[in-house]
């Protein structure tokens, strides 16, 4: 399985908050392939270069938080609306509201369903759609 770990100012910089904690989940899932998407903080942090990562990191993309590019993209209204719809309803899935309704809340582990897995897969791939 691939996993792709999206951190901020943490793993793999030597200087990271939450270094510990995501070097333990990659090199306790061996047996899964890794995709880091880390977020630095600061010029200083990318200075201090990376913790040694296990074979099982694929792949490290960084971009910096300290570092505003201004690439003068302007969403219009529809796109705006349909960001706020697909991020609601990923939101809703992980939290474990049923479709169509605001109350309820239940854990996924209490039985994710089919329909659960596909309002999940759309509104992720409705997010990267916008992105892309």
């Amino acid at each position: 399985m691939r996993i792709g770990l999206l951190t901020e100012g943490g793993y793999p910089y030597v200087s990271g908050d939450a270094r510990l904690w995501c070097d333990r989940l990659v090199h306790g899932l061996a047996q899964h392939e890794f995709d880091v998407y880390a977020l630095s903080r600061s010029e200083h942090q990318e200075d201090d270069g990376w913790i040694p990562l296990p074979p099982n990191v694929r792949r490290v993309r960084t971009a910096p938080l300290w570092m505003a590019e201004d690439d003068e993209v302007v969403l219009g209204r529809r796109a705006r609306r349909r960001f706020t719809e697909c991020f609601g309803e990923l939101a809703a899935v992980l939290c474990g509201v049923p479709e169509g309704r605001s109350g309820g809340v239940r854990s996924l582990s209490e039985g994710a369903s089919a329909s659960e897995a596909d309002r999940f897969a759309n509104a992720l791939y409705g997010l990267a759609e916008l992105a892309r």
